[in-house]
């Protein structure tokens, strides 16, 4: 769980929780307290109708065993890219730090999205 933002619960490894971008971490928080998932329909970090948190998970290489982890971790709809070394999907804010927890995940964040300028 991501309570508490001046700490780091006991369960989640200070080492795992550093591979959450912190504009996942303060989304997730936010929900956690009642904030609207229409908040977030736009911008950075994007959530779902069911609260998911879209994110993308750098990984030391997107393998089958790897990609079936993650799903297993709680991540949805995992679009793995193996020439970018990421899989994209969406996760339920409480499980970020299991997915920040798996030894081959090196960071979690929002996508990056194109901008017209």
């Amino acid at each position: 769980m991501l309570s508490g933002c001046a700490s780091t619960p006991a369960m989640v490894p200070p080492r795992s929780a550093a591979r959450i971008a912190p504009a996942l971490v303060a989304a997730a928080r936010r929900l956690a307290a009642g904030a609207p998932a229409s908040e977030y329909a736009r911008g950075p970090v994007r959530v779902d109708e069911r609260g998911r948190l879209q994110v993308y998970v750098s990984v030391d290489a997107v393998t089958a065993d790897h990609v079936l982890a993650l799903r297993d971790a709680g991540l949805s709809g995992a679009r793995p890219s193996a020439a970018l070394a990421i899989v994209q999907g969406w996760v339920p804010p409480d499980r970020l730090p299991e997915i920040a927890a798996l030894p081959f995940v090196t960071r979690i964040a929002p996508p990056r999205y194109a901008r017209v300028r």
